[in-house]
């Protein structure tokens, strides 16, 4: 199970680092265990492309580590408040890719302005509080209601968090890509969301397991 749990962390983390949604050290990954509620999480201060399985941090619920010698992220209470406040959320994924964190600089949710951000989106913007403090934790939890995914964090980056880790890193995937959109979109002065009409009918879809 620690070995499966460390695998699917290790992986999203190389998958973001490929995509160019984190850079260096910057962000963070968690997966958690539905049986045991054990959580793997990326440690701080070593680069993506160097990690290896055994970097991989288990912890409990209390943020205390079960397995491995590196110190799980600073960003760790967020994680342990989101599991808490979501028994539904089993994955989470931040991010400071470049276009999301523009619009969390200019406190300015990203409107659903593609097809893929519908089940998603809109995604809005918590305020700042220090990165790796209780105080940031809070706010987060307070955005992620039961059928939100993926908020921003002011000045800071993006937060997903769903079902799964893999989830999770698609969700960081289009918010990243409806950010770079809707940033081109304000540029040439013609920011149009997709009408609410048609996002209730591919929300409905999502939830069905209809591929948008």
């Amino acid at each position: 199970m620690l070995l499966e749990l460390r695998n699917r962390v290790l992986n999203a983390s190389q998958e973001l680092s490929r995509l160019g949604l984190a850079r260096g050290t910057s962000g963070n990954v968690s997966a958690r265990d539905p049986d045991t509620g054990l959580i793997g999480v990326t440690p701080t201060g070593i680069p993506y492309d160097l990690l290896e399985m055994e970097d991989i941090t288990i912890i409990n619920q209390r943020g205390e580590i079960v397995s491995g010698e590196k110190q799980p992220s600073s960003e760790t209470p967020m994680h342990i408040a989101v599991y808490e406040a979501r028994p539904d959320v089993h994955g989470i994924v931040h991010t400071h890719s470049i276009f999301a964190t523009v619009f969390s600089v200019l406190n300015r949710e990203i409107p659903i302005v593609t097809v893929p951000l519908a089940p998603i989106g809109p995604i809005p913007v918590a305020p700042f509080r220090l990165p790796g403090s209780q105080e940031l934790a809070r706010e987060a939890v307070k955005l992620l209601s039961e059928d939100k995914k993926t908020i921003l964090l002011q000045n800071h980056g993006v937060l997903c968090a769903d079902q799964t880790v893999e989830e999770a890193l698609n969700c960081a995937i289009y918010a990243e890509e409806g950010a770079q959109v809707a940033y081109l979109a304000l540029l040439a002065n013609g920011l149009n969301p997709i009408p609410e009409e048609y996002i209730s009918i591919m929300k409905r879809g999502h939830k069905e397991g209809r591929a948008l």
